[in-house]
């Protein structure tokens, strides 16, 4: 949604200053200990935490931790939350500071962090020849080369998600997943040590007995063991050559010439492979592929090292030892939703502190979820008896309230896992339907963050079972400010540390082995009778979720998301402003009249087999109605008639009056809408009217722009969900998008995933033996995605029929949509994989899955089920309104409202979310955007100098 118009009350002077203001590239000189210096590329909205992430990526600095950042002007320690801006000159000075036990750890994972792309991601791609002549006549290798040019950010896991989610040389077959972190890999360089293990104590008069934090053995990469005692210091070398540094890296270099040639052949590599020199720092498993060093022992899964506990690593996140277990989360909310609201600084204020609580709050739940289901799952008489929809567990933790459900072990059923604030089972669905209506209508910057009900509740699924955790403290009266403020329960480094859903698998194989070979046919022999049967297990319960989803009425589903509701009164109010502005010319106005987001018609983009409804959905010219004679025999429009509407309408907003606050009354009154003096009856009627004839049509619209089309079904529903529309309806977008034939693959896959999805998690239910999850799972995707062996083919589309008739059933009931008007053998498989992957939590192992053969999963290729979960979104309301108001711009041609709208929407989503949150992402690739149709891209860079790739 587009900000609404206000009066502002800045000067002219403030306001013009404020437009002129754009993120621009700044060099950051830090000078180091041994007095060089480096240059990094920053952007002015950078801060000092965003200094200290450049440092750690970049190749002369990445293995110092543990410093203090100074300025010559602003003095020595300089805060994390320090504008870099602000700093004139922009000269710091890194200064070594003590370590205590925990910062000697981090370092030692730090070091192992670096390394690990020698060791954890498989076979690396070859390094590139040296040009000469006779390169000229040797035949290319048929292996595709990891461009240099791609961008590895903090987060390994999350750049190789999106190096497979780009479709350009995907075919309805699986690509090469056995590359799949080829590009972290640097398997052909010889490591510079082969392990860093602890060690028993060994007593040193130069280390005090208060400075002694712990010892550890290095092996090098020339075989040598290096003994070294880590103090608060820095790290002290043991024997003959007795060393103090700072640092591991400075120390074993003075040591061995060997690990000092071996190291700079590493960073060497990293500013080949990626001309920015910046280093992938931070591998995580966060993906739905494994890495390959966690694929060879599926049964205990080798941790990265960032997620090491033996070196003091975690999955980060915060509530993890139960320290907040017992916040006051009722109190906190209440108080949040109580602080001043009504100026835009005041409500990013409120927003952080709101960011900040319900980001805690999230970590706490999952963490609390994850929890209760284990305990389930360890009691027998829970897991084996509970049946779809039980409640199976139950449990008080202060304010929080966890209960866990089993979840439906039937595709056609589906558990309610919507946040809208109450439990769906046993609530009136037209009371719902109402609420959130008045609520979307009634909505402004305010309403996420005073809708504390529904920030307090999360949703978890996970291995079988679904989770609600919710804040069951009601609301304070008078709440007052936790004694610890929430500001200074900051996330881990900035938010780049954000709990890490991943680490809290479960893994599916159990360490079990065979003792010799001999047993190995009998062995095979129980997994091929274990297969058989787990493949007439998920056939017959597919048969069985068949046929009950056949005998399904068709039933009308009114659920109302309320951000629909607030997307209509911004559409009338566009209307109405559209109509103030119009020109008396008909016709040029009709020319003018363009669908928000797109700068062309609408009606270019409606099926024109089928004749415009003249009929508007919001608004209907009173002088274009015809004379009807009503029931009692008056003349619609005589003063008696008149007089009867007046009096109805007065009674609505009595009746609506009543219903809403006064403060959202007023609102829904000064909108200008008129909406105030509708029956409720009426406003539903209507907004399902601006549905299907406006909301639906303009989101089809947007997608017409490149520039911001759905790339995946993550972005496709956040898509459709920001503008109050549901997943249902997605037979009706690809209807619509008739002319975007990508939007219309887009849909198509979606719909299939979520139609698969349905199988697999009640597979994953109905199964009750943990040890045979892996094998089940194997079989149902091997039905879903294999070819059959029979060749019982139906439409030439080598689909199971049983799986083919689920597919045709489930899309026509669910989403109104005919697969047989699509050719399946366009579907791509690997895509179809990754979305399962995604919203059932299965993890696979990286190799090359061959989905042209019956059987192209196996049990082993199942390795663990990762938790997923729903929640609120919580981030900035104005920051979203000008990111959409940029949108907008762009999309008519208005750069400089583009590039205005945008900068205030950077420097919002930073100010409130931070640096690292996913909004704050698209608000950077969105500004490059608009600043690359200005001809200033290069003025524009993102956080750790990574730059979007803008493909026009």
């Amino acid at each position: 949604m587009a900000p609404r118009n206000r009066s502002g009350k800045a000067k002219g002077e403030k306001k013009k200053k404020e437009e002129k203001v754009l993120p621009v590239v700044i060099d950051i000189t830090v000078n180091l200990v041994d007095e060089t210096h480096v240059v990094l590329k920053g952007i002015s909205t950078d801060r000092i935490i965003d200094v200290r992430r450049l440092l750690s990526v970049n190749t002369e600095t990445c293995y110092i931790t543990n410093f203090s950042l100074s300025h010559e002007v602003r003095g020595p320690r300089l805060k994390d939350t320090v504008d870099v801006s602000a700093l004139k000159p922009c000269i710091l000075t890194l200064v070594e500071e003590d370590y205590d036990e925990a910062g000697a750890e981090a370092h030692v994972r730090r070091l192992l962090d670096i390394v690990a792309c020698t060791t954890a991601f498989g076979p690396s791609s070859p390094p590139a020849p040296p040009k000469s002549p006779a390169a000229a006549t040797t035949p290319k290798s048929s292996k595709p080369q990891t461009p240099s040019e791609k961008q590895p950010p903090k987060d390994a896991a999350a750049t190789a998600a999106a190096a497979a989610d780009g479709d350009g040389d995907i075919s309805h077959s699986s690509p090469k997943l056995g590359s799949f972190y080829e590009f972290f890999s640097l398997s052909h360089l010889t490591p510079p040590f082969q392990y860093i293990k602890r060690a028993a104590r060994r007593r040193m008069e130069e280390i005090l007995e208060e400075d002694y934090l712990f010892s550890l053995d290095v092996k090098l990469c020339n075989g040598k063991v290096v003994h070294v005692e880590a103090c608060r210091k820095g790290f002290y070398s043991v024997g003959k050559q007795r060393f103090l540094c700072h640092n591991l890296v400075d120390l074993l270099r003075q040591l061995s010439r060997a690990f000092d040639n071996a190291y700079d052949e590493l960073l060497k590599a990293f500013s080949e492979r990626n001309k920015f020199g910046n280093l992938p720092y931070g591998f995580r498993a966060n993906t739905w592929l494994v890495p390959p060093v966690a694929a060879q022992s599926p049964f205990c899964f080798t941790p990265l090292p960032v997620e090491d506990e033996a070196w003091g690593g975690n999955g980060g996140g915060l509530g993890r030892d139960g320290k907040f277990d017992l916040f006051p989360w009722s109190n906190e909310f209440s108080f949040v939703a109580s602080m001043p609201c009504k100026t835009a600084e005041e409500r990013q204020v409120r927003d952080r502190k709101a960011f900040l609580l319900h980001s805690l709050f999230v970590d706490v739940a999952i963490f609390r979820a994850i929890k209760a289901v284990k305990q389930v799952m360890e009691d027998s008489n829970f897991s084996h008896s509970a049946q779809e929809n039980d409640i199976v567990y139950t449990e008080r933790v202060g304010d929080l309230t966890i209960k866990v459900v089993k979840d439906g072990s039937l595709a056609n059923c589906k558990i309610d896992t919507k946040i809208d604030g109450v439990d769906a089972t046993g609530v009136n669905e037209k009371d719902l339907l109402e609420r959130n209506l008045l609520k979307g209508i009634t909505a402004d910057e305010n309403t996420a963050a005073h809708d504390i009900v529904t920030l307090g509740v999360i949703n978890v699924r996970y291995s079988g079972y679904v989770v609600v955790v919710k804040v069951d403290g009601g609301v304070s009266e008078n709440p007052k400010p936790y004694q610890q403020n929430i500001d200074s329960i900051d996330q881990p480094e900035g938010g780049a540390n954000a709990v890490n859903i991943n680490s809290l698998r479960l893994l599916l194989h159990s360490t079990t082995q065979p003792e010799n070979n001999k047993h190995m046919p009998h062995v095979q022999s129980l997994e091929n009778e274990e297969v058989g049967a787990s493949h007439d297990f998920v056939e017959k319960l597919i048969k069985e979720s068949l046929a009950k989803l056949e005998k399904e009425e068709s039933s009308l589903d009114n659920f109302v998301r309320w951000e629909l509701g607030a997307c209509w009164i911004q559409h009338l109010q566009d209307q109405n402003n559209t109509e103030k502005d119009k020109k008396p010319s008909l016709d040029k106005a009709k020319n003018e009249m363009k669908v928000e987001g797109l700068g062309k018609p609408l009606k270019a983009l409606k099926n024109n087999k089928k004749k415009p409804d003249s009929n508007n959905a919001n608004s209907v010219s009173e002088n274009s109605k015809p004379q009807v004679e009503c029931a009692n025999g008056e003349v619609e429009g005589s003063p008696l008639v008149e007089s009867q509407h007046e009096t109805t309408a007065a009674e609505n907003e009595r009746v609506l009056k009543e219903m809403l606050s006064e403060a959202a009354f007023t609102r829904l009154k000064e909108s200008g809408t008129g909406l105030h003096r509708k029956s409720i009856q009426e406003l539903i009627d209507l907004s399902k009217k601006y549905y299907t004839d406006v909301a639906l049509p303009k989101l089809v619209a947007d997608f017409g722009s490149l520039e911001l089309s759905p790339v995946d079904g993550r972005t496709l529903t956040d898509f459709m969900h920001t503008r109050g529309l549901r997943m249902r309806s997605l037979g009706q977008v690809v209807k619509l998008s008739e002319k975007l034939s990508h939007v219309q693959s887009l849909c198509l896959h979606e719909m299939i995933v979520r139609a698969f999805k349905h199988i697999l998690q009640a597979v994953i239910s109905a199964v009750n033996d943990k040890g045979k999850i892996a094998t089940s799972i194997a079989c149902a995707l091997n039905l879903l995605l294999g070819v059959p062996e029979s060749r019982e083919l139906v439409n030439s589309s080598e689909v199971h029929p049983l799986v083919w008739r689920w597919l045709e059933v489930f899309l026509k009931k669910r989403f109104n949509w005919d697969l047989s008007s699509s050719n399946y053998k366009d579907v791509r498989k690997f895509a179809i994989l990754r979305g399962l992957c995604h919203k059932v939590g299965i993890e696979l192992v990286p190799k090359d899955f061959d989905l042209d053969s019956p059987t192209p999963f196996h049990k082993s290729d199942i390795v663990s089920l990762v938790p997923v979960h729903k929640q609120a979104a919580c981030s900035s309301a104005d920051g979203r309104q000008l990111l959409e108001s940029s949108k907008t711009a762009l999309d008519k041609g208005k750069l400089e409202d583009a590039v205005t709208y945008g900068t205030k929407a950077l420097a919002k989503l930073v100010a409130v979310c931070g640096p690292y949150h996913r909004m704050t992402a698209g608000a950077y690739s969105l500004l490059a955007v608009v600043l690359y149709h200005t001809g200033d891209f290069n003025q524009v860079k993102c956080p750790n100098n990574v730059e979007y790739t803008v493909l026009v």
